[in-house]
């Protein structure tokens, strides 16, 4: 995955320029346009394709994330997306859209990222995500690394990742926590996940200062003594 450069995003607003010039009415027009010149000048990254799960799923979040910001019909964000596909994805897209459009079928972008993840992030992967996430452990991580890498895998496991799911979270996160963040965190029985990190991170932080300070002390002890 590749971020678009200036001379990508000129060649691709004349490309796009052209498709829409061919769209229906319905789906042109000023408006239609500027949202077009929004979605390139955001710098939408290309996806190449190939079988890299990790990289799909990065690229289908920041496309997202932009649709987030803009007001797109679902031909819109099909015709969008798409657009940055390339090599492999590309081939594999067009070769794919005419089944998906028979009998007048109106391609949405659930449909498309449906079809997407099916191809470049298949059900054996997210398996093995659910797993992973399952037998996580804070281990030698930060308590800030261990609370992205909990985020990030929590994603693939259901239970853990509906807005419901807070006590859940909680619970699991705290189970992974090293034994001595857990004793001092555990009896607080936090149960908002941002507070739950806030606060061990917070208790990180004061042990280390803690622990500096009194080796600083001992340090200054030692020197003051006297010499034999």
């Amino acid at each position: 995955m590749t971020g678009s450069s200036d001379s990508a995003l000129v060649a691709a607003l004349e490309s796009v320029a052209q498709a829409v010039q061919q769209q229906p009415k319905a789906e042109t027009g000023s408006d239609g346009s500027r949202r077009l010149v929004t979605f390139l000048r955001n710098h939408p990254p290309t996806f190449k394709g190939r079988y890299d799960p990790d990289d799909a799923q990065k690229w289908l979040k920041e496309i997202e994330r932009i649709f987030r910001v803009m007001q797109c019909s679902e031909t819109q964000k099909v015709r969008f997306g798409t657009h940055v596909l390339a090599e492999e994805a590309d081939d594999w897209w067009v070769s794919l859209l005419p089944m998906l459009e028979q009998d007048d079928v109106v391609v949405t972008w659930a449909m498309f990222r449906k079809e997407f993840l099916s191809r470049y992030f298949p059900e054996d992967v997210r398996g093995k995500k659910e797993i992973e996430f399952l037998e996580l452990k804070q281990g030698d991580m930060s308590v800030t690394e261990y609370a992205a890498k909990f985020v990030e895998l929590a994603k693939f496991y259901p239970h853990y990742s509906v807005e419901t799911a807070e006590f859940a979270r909680c619970i699991k996160f705290e189970n992974g926590l090293r034994a001595d963040i857990k004793r001092a965190i555990g009896y607080q029985q936090i149960r908002v996940f941002s507070e739950l990190v806030n606060s061990c991170r917070i208790y990180k932080e004061d042990t280390k200062a803690h622990y500096k300070i009194m080796s600083e002390r001992r340090g200054k002890g030692q020197q003051s003594r006297p010499k034999p």
